[in-house]
């Protein structure tokens, strides 16, 4: 199939890491059962159009804390950020904004999760940290639950 007939009007069109930060613990000998806590938050920094394209940010934050009845095992900061564009004659500014918070955050968590479990097993901790999979319309729904 020719590529150019299917090709979506919203795209990733890059992405970084803008801030990250790890804390682990001491390793202790005697495994412990953890408690592993992610918090996770979004924001549309972003949204312009030029030459008949939309440009919209969009940051991914990322909190995950693990600790046991006793210590904090490790912590990890992360904020993706992601440039993604579309094409103004077919995405009105409403709809593109909708795509940011919607495919542009799913994408973001997904490249997160990527970084997250790469930089966790190379930091030594075992097992890696898997981010869990993140339902996207609930995470926008409790979020302009909490604007109102």
């Amino acid at each position: 199939m020719d590529s150019k007939k299917i090709i979506a009007d919203f795209q990733l069109i890059g992405n970084r890491v803008a801030k990250f930060s790890i804390e682990t613990g001491n390793v202790d000998t005697k495994p412990a059962k953890a408690k592993v806590s992610y918090d996770v938050d979004y924001n549309v920094t972003n949204s312009e159009i030029e030459n008949e394209k939309r440009y919209g940010e969009v940051e991914f934050i990322v909190e995950v804390v693990a600790k046991t009845s006793e210590d904090m095992l490790f912590k990890i900061n992360l904020a993706m950020v992601g440039l993604f564009v579309g094409n103004a004659k077919v995405l009105e500014k409403e709809e593109f904004t909708r795509f940011l918070e919607l495919n542009g955050v799913a994408t973001l968590s997904h490249l997160s999760r990527a970084y997250i479990l790469s930089v966790s097993s190379l930091t030594g901790l075992n097992p890696s940290v898997k981010l869990p999979m993140i339902n996207i319309n609930s995470l926008k729904r409790y979020k302009d639950e909490m604007k109102d």
